[in-house]
C-alpha cells in the first residue's frame, strides 16, 4: 500500500507541475500576443509622422488615427509654425501621396459630433468617432451599437455635421 500511495503522490505532483507549466506558458503567450496586436494597430504611425513632418508645414503632431474605407488613411492632427491646427489625411496606398489638408477651425469638432450623436441616440453605445473619406467627401465616421443591437456606421459631413450615409449591420447569430 505504501508504495502505491507514493506512486499516486508522484503522479499528482507530476500532473500539477505540467499543468502549472501549461498555465504559465499560456499567460506568457497571451502577453506577447496582446503586445503584437497593439503594435500592429499603430503600425506605420512613426513612418507617417516622419513623412508628414518632412513634407508639410506641420511642426508638431498631436495624434494619429487610422481610417479604413475603400482606401486606408492615417489621419494626422497637428500644428504648424503659426499655431494653426491642421488635419491631414495621408493615404497608405501608392507611392505618390495626394494629401488632403483641412483647417481644424473650419470643421465641426469631434466633441460636437459626439454631442449631436448623443442627442439623437440616447440609448446607443458609442464605439468610436474618426475622420473619414468616402467618395472624395471628407466626413466623420461615427461607429456605434443602437438600442436594437445593430452595428451602425454613420457618416456625417465634417464641415456641418449633416448626414451623408449610414450602414446598418444586424447580428445574425447570438
Amino acid at each position: 500500500m505504501d508504495n502505491r500511495t507514493s506512486n499516486i503522490k508522484k503522479l499528482i505532483i507530476g500532473i500539477s507541475i505540467i499543468l502549472l507549466i501549461l498555465i504559465i506558458s499560456a499567460v506568457v503567450y497571451s502577453v506577447f500576443l496582446y503586445q503584437d496586436i497593439i503594435e500592429s494597430k499603430n503600425d506605420g504611425f512613426a513612418e507617417t509622422e516622419s513623412q508628414i513632418l518632412n513634407a508639410t508645414s506641420l511642426v508638431s503632431i498631436d495624434k494619429i488615427e487610422q481610417f479604413n474605407g475603400a482606401e486606408s488613411y492615417h489621419v494626422v492632427f497637428g500644428e504648424n509654425e503659426a499655431n494653426e491646427q491642421k488635419v491631414i489625411f495621408y493615404p497608405l496606398a501608392g507611392t505618390e501621396k495626394q494629401l488632403t489638408v483641412l483647417e481644424e477651425d473650419e470643421i465641426v469638432s469631434e466633441q460636437t459630433i459626439i454631442n449631436q450623436w448623443q442627442d439623437s441616440c440616447g440609448e446607443c453605445e458609442l464605439i468610436k468617432v474618426v475622420p473619414a473619406i468616402q467618395d472624395e467627401n471628407v466626413l466623420w465616421e461615427v461607429t456605434y451599437e443602437d438600442e436594437s443591437d445593430r452595428y451602425i456606421l454613420d457618416y456625417l459631413s465634417i464641415y456641418d455635421g449633416s448626414h451623408y450615409e449610414r450602414y446598418q449591420f444586424t447580428q445574425m447569430f447570438n
